[in-house]
């Protein structure tokens, strides 16, 4: 009975790993459409993936932090680029009100 159990194991070990290098290979969700979309994708995304964004909510005091963190990281940005940035994540990525 143990080799049937092993084989069973295996496959199942096998599928999940096919399963997960497919999904893998799949273009990740776009960041919503809005003014300073482009600006993140490029900033942000030249380091990271933007997955990161997609899952993340934050305060606009929290996202500046962030974006600091980044620039201390070597993120290289104005501050026009930061204003843009802080604004788009804060109004898609924001926590939701009180």
């Amino acid at each position: 009975m143990r080799p049937q159990r092993s084989r069973t194991l295996g496959w199942l070990a096998g599928a999940a790993t096919v399963q997960a290098l497919a999904a893998w290979g799949q273009t990740p969700p776009a960041l919503p459409d809005g003014t300073g979309r482009e600006t993140v994708e490029r900033a942000c995304g030249q380091c990271h993936s933007l997955e990161i964004v997609l899952r993340t909510h934050r305060s606009r005091g929290q996202w500046e932090a962030r974006i600091d963190e980044m620039i201390a990281k070597g993120a290289k940005l104005s501050d026009e680029d930061i204003d843009v940035i802080a604004d788009y994540l804060t109004a898609h990525f924001g926590l939701p009100p009180p």
